[in-house]
C-alpha cells in the first residue's frame, strides 16, 4: 500500500512527492524501495504488485523499482485501506481468473516500515503466508512493543492463547485497541498480551471474501461488482463501483468485526515512520542525542534533530542552542517545532492550504 499523502513530514514530504519516496530509514533508499526489496526476498517481481493514488504512479514507475511498470495500480479515487484492498484483491483475482480465489493468498505490507533486519522479517512472512494458506481466517503480525507508544493501534490476544499447529505461534485476536494514552499504553504492556498493530495482512482471497460477506455486506457485494468489471474491462463501471466506497479504514471495515482474526509474533525490528521525531530512532544520535542531516552546524544542542534537506551547498544551516527542537529545511520552506508537537504538522500544513501555498 504506497497511496498516502505522508503529510507529518512536510516540508520534505510533498504532494507528488510522498513520505514513501523519501529516504528516511537511510541516505541511500526510500522506504518504499525497501520495501519492494523486502518483498522481493519472498515472491517474484511480477507477484509484487505496488497500490497508489493517480497523480502518484508516474513518480513510482519512473522510480524504477524493480517491478513490472503495470504492477504499479492507481486507484481511480482516494478510499483509505478498505478501498486499497478491495481494489487489489478486485484486481488479483481478475488476473488470476483461471484459479479459484482459495487458490491465491495475498500478502498486504505497508511502504513507510522501517525493517532494518531482512531476514527475521522474511522468516516472520512466510510463516504469515503458510498460516493464511492453512485456514481460514485473516492472519495478521503484531509487533512486541519496546515503549508505550501512542502512536500506534494495539492488538489483545487471549491470556490463555496457545499455539495453532504452525511453525511459529499463532494466537487469536481478542479485539483491537485504537491509539491510546501513555498511562493506558503502559497497562497494555504490563498484561503481556498486546502487541502493535502492524498493518500488515495476510489471507487466502476467499478467506477475505467470506469474512467480508460475514462483517460487511455492503462491502462484499462492492468486492465482486469489482472484480466483476475488471474481468470485463469495464474502465468506466470499476470508477463507478470505487468512487461508492465509503473512506474507511481496513480495520474498521473489516478487522474489527471479523471472529476469524489470528496474529503472529512478529520477531525483528519494526518502526512505524510516522512523524519527523521517529528520526530519533533511525539515524545516528550524536553525544548530545542529536540528529543532523546534510551537514547543518549544531552548538550547544541536545535531543535535537536538524535536517537539512537542501544540503550544505545549498544553504548554510545553523542551530545554536536548541533543545528538544525539530527544524526542517527545504529550499522553499521552514518548519521548526518542538518534538513533542511532532504529530501535529498536518494542522500547519492545513493552514498553508488554506492561504493557497504552492510548497505542498
Amino acid at each position: 500500500m504506497a497511496g498516502g499523502a505522508g503529510e507529518r513530514f512536510w516540508p520534505l514530504s510533498r504532494a507528488n512527492h510522498p513520505k514513501q519516496l523519501l529516504k528516511l530509514s537511510s541516505q541511500s533508499d526510500s522506504l518504499l524501495s525497501d520495501a519492494v526489496e523486502r518483498s522481493r526476498a519472498m515472491v517474484p517481481a511480477e507477484n509484487i504488485f505496488i497500490v497508489t493514488s493517480q497523480h502518484l504512479r508516474p513518480a513510482i514507475v519512473e522510480a524504477k523499482l524493480g517491478i513490472p511498470d503495470a504492477n504499479v495500480i492507481a486507484e481511480p479515487c482516494r478510499r483509505n485501506t478498505a478501498g486499497c484492498l478491495i481494489y487489489a484483491a478486485a484486481y488479483i483475482l481478475a488476473q488470476n481468473r483461471s484459479k479459484g480465489p482459495e487458490e491465491v493468498t495475498m500478502g498486504v505490507l505497508t511502504a513507510d516500515h522501517r525493517i532494518p533486519e531482512t531476514a527475521p522479517f522474511v522468516a516472520t512472512v512466510k510463516a504469515a503466508f503458510e498460516a493464511a494458506e492453512k485456514r481460514d481466517s485473516l492472519v495478521t503480525v503484531g509487533i512486541q512493543p519496546v515503549r508505550p507508544e501512542t502512536a500506534y493501534g494495539y492488538i489483545e490476544v487471549s491470556p490463555d492463547a496457545k499455539d495453532a499447529g504452525t511453525s511459529v505461534p499463532l494466537y487469536p485476536v481478542v479485539s483491537f485497541r485504537e491509539k491510546p494514552s501513555v498511562s493506558l499504553a503502559s497497562q497494555y504492556i504490563a498484561t503481556g498480551r498486546y502487541y502493535w498493530n502492524s498493518g500488515m495482512f495476510f489471507w487466502r482471497l476467499s478467506a477475505f471474501q467470506n469474512e467480508f460477506n460475514r462483517a460487511n455486506p455492503v462491502l462484499a457485494a462492492a468486492l465482486e461488482d469489482l472484480t466483476d468489471a475488471m474481468m470485463s474491462g469495464d474502465n468506466l463501471r470499476c470508477e463507478k463501483v470505487f468512487d461508492s466506497l465509503p473512506n474507511i479504514s481496513i480495520d474498521y471495515a473489516l478487522m474489527e468485526k471479523s471472529g476469524r482474526v489470528d496474529v503472529i509474533p512478529g520477531n525483528f525490528l519494526w518502526d512505524d515512520l510516522g512523524s519527523w521525531d521517529s528520526l530519533y530512532r533511525t539515524f545516528p544520535l550524536d553525544n548530545n542525542g542529536n540528529v543532523s542531516v546534510g551537514d547543518p552546524v549544531m552548538l550547544e544542542c541536545e535531543n535535537s534533530i536538524v535536517y537539512n534537506a537542501a544540503g550544505a551547498q545549498k544553504m548554510a544551516v545553523a542551530a545554536i542552542g536548541l533543545e528538544d527542537i525539530i527544524v526542517v529545511v527545504k529550499d522553499d520552506a521552514v518548519l521548526v517545532m518542538p518534538k513533542s508537537k511532532a504529530q501535529q504538522v498536518k494542522k500547519a500544513v492545513n493552514a498553508l492550504r488554506e492561504r493557497g501555498a504552492g510548497q505542498l
